[in-house]
């Protein structure tokens, strides 16, 4: 009984890590050629997300409306974000 305790405890804090290693990634500032791969709305809150992909990496962030309306799946650009938001995503042309 007292190893599965101790196995439990172990999966938690491993868990909480993770979370909290996840958080501070998000709060990171992020710049690169990126691709838009998806576009969502969510219908309760309202805001607009994009799904960038980088390589194996994939990273959702949250879109201003008006980026969200312009961009078209799939599109490559210069991505640049800030605490989880989308300040720019430029398109060479």
């Amino acid at each position: 009984m007292g190893y599965l305790a101790v196995v439990t405890m172990i999966g938690l804090l491993l868990f909480r890590l993770s979370r909290i290693r996840l958080s501070k990634e998000a709060k990171q500032e992020i710049s690169g050629y990126y691709l838009l791969v998806a576009k969502q709305k969510r219908k309760r809150s309202g805001k607009c997300y994009g799904v960038f992909q980088q390589g194996e990496k994939e990273r959702t962030c949250e879109l201003p409306f008006s980026l969200y309306l312009d961009l078209q799946v799939p599109q490559r650009g210069y991505l640049q974000t800030k605490n989880g938001k989308v300040k720019s995503f430029k398109i060479k042309e």
